[in-house]
């Protein structure tokens, strides 16, 4: 929970000043996404990252009033809810500017972004309306209205001003329950291990059917009436089988060895989660909230890298404990427990069913 003392060091820190203009940005923006720019013109690629990278931290001391204002509201409404924040990944958002060719990076709404994971989705509607009750935000419900690939969740978007330069920067608000949470992440476990963009419903059609059919049984297991799609759970267990998930999801866990570094399990701060997937490890190095220049320049440096080889991955997110970190980001340690555990609950529940109606069905044939 931020108690006064984290709120005075939220407050003293991310006091970088906005160096570039917001044409500089959206040209940097648009050199991102050329081909092989970090080949073809690396002293164009060095400049257009250490853009990004300055915009991006400027959001910060927003995105900190924001995610403030998350963990005090949803620690009222659930008190085992899990707060997080993080700035949006270099190969995410240049994913997104090639997707949507409209989009600059200016404009971008989700650089900065917080989440709350609640226990249920009754308490995950109840916070929307706490947040939203003096209509600040925009809204985005793909609970009552999923997205066509099966996300659910509930977005909030609102503009803050950074109380260090008096510019205003976008914050997004992710809501989730631990259901809706356990399928977004094994969405980017498969995109992660098999280099995929599910995430931006492009990949294997199979695994982007499976998603797709599963999240609608999962809606079940919540109590949740979402339109009815047609034999979503046989196509659902016969996709489970054909593409081995059970074992995918055990192979990809037992594949990654974790290292955490400079970690200590209560501390608040930043958290630089480096996937190599060539070693097959996770590193995770934390950074006290004191120390955000300093993790953000680590966190370019790395970039650079990443950005250069698709066997290398990292992020910076931000959590009050290393386990939340794990629990709020699963997907980066490969962790699909949960998800797996819904799988079997489905399965079970269908098992059950079935043969609840055996005797019915025996009696109507005359069997009996």
């Amino acid at each position: 929970m931020t108690n006064d003392k984290t709120a005075q060091t939220l407050s003293d820190q991310n006091k970088l000043k906005q160096e570039y203009s917001k044409k500089e940005v959206q040209r940097a923006g648009e050199t991102l996404i050329l081909e092989e720019i970090w080949d073809n013109d690396p002293d164009a690629f060095k400049l257009s990252m250490q853009v990004l990278s300055n915009w991006r931290a400027n959001h910060a001391n927003s995105l900190d009033q924001i995610a403030e204002l998350l963990e005090n509201t949803s620690n009222k409404i659930d008190r085992k809810s899990i707060v997080v924040k993080r700035l949006k990944r270099t190969p995410s958002i240049v994913r997104k500017l090639r997707r949507f060719n409209k989009m600059k990076l200016r404009n971008m709404q989700d650089i900065a972004g917080c989440r709350a994971i609640l226990s249920t989705t009754k308490k995950v509607q109840k916070l929307r309306r706490e947040l939203n009750k003096n209509r600040e935000f925009k809204v985005k419900d793909y609970i009552k209205k999923p997205k066509e690939d099966g996300y659910r969740g509930i977005h909030l978007v609102c503009k803050c001003k950074n109380s260090h330069n008096g510019n205003k920067y976008p914050v997004e608000i992710q809501l989730r329950s631990k259901v809706q949470h356990s399928w977004a992440t094994a969405v980017e476990i498969v995109d992660l291990f098999t280099k995929q963009a599910l995430k931006s419903n492009e990949g294997q059609k199979d695994w982007l059917d499976f998603f797709k059919y599963i999240s609608h049984e999962f809606s079940k297991i919540e109590g949740i009436s979402n339109p009815t799609i047609k034999d979503s759970l046989e196509e659902s267990q016969r996709l489970m089988k054909k593409l081995g998930v059970y074992k995918k999801f055990e192979a990809y866990a037992s594949s990654l060895k974790i290292i955490e570094s400079h970690v200590k399990k209560e501390v608040e701060g930043y958290n630089l989660i480096q996937i190599d997937f060539n070693e097959k490890t996770v590193t995770v190095h934390s950074f006290p909230y004191d120390k955000f220049e300093v993790a953000t320049e680590e966190y370019l440096k790395y970039e650079k890298d990443a950005a250069k080889s698709s066997g290398f991955v990292v992020a910076l997110v931000s959590s009050n404990s290393i386990d939340n970190l794990k629990e709020a980001y699963p997907n980066y340690f490969a962790d699909s427990a949960l998800f797996v555990y819904n799988l079997r609950q489905i399965e079970e529940s269908n098992r059950t069913k079935n043969i609840s109606v055996l005797p019915k069905w025996l009696a109507d044939t005359g069997l009996k």
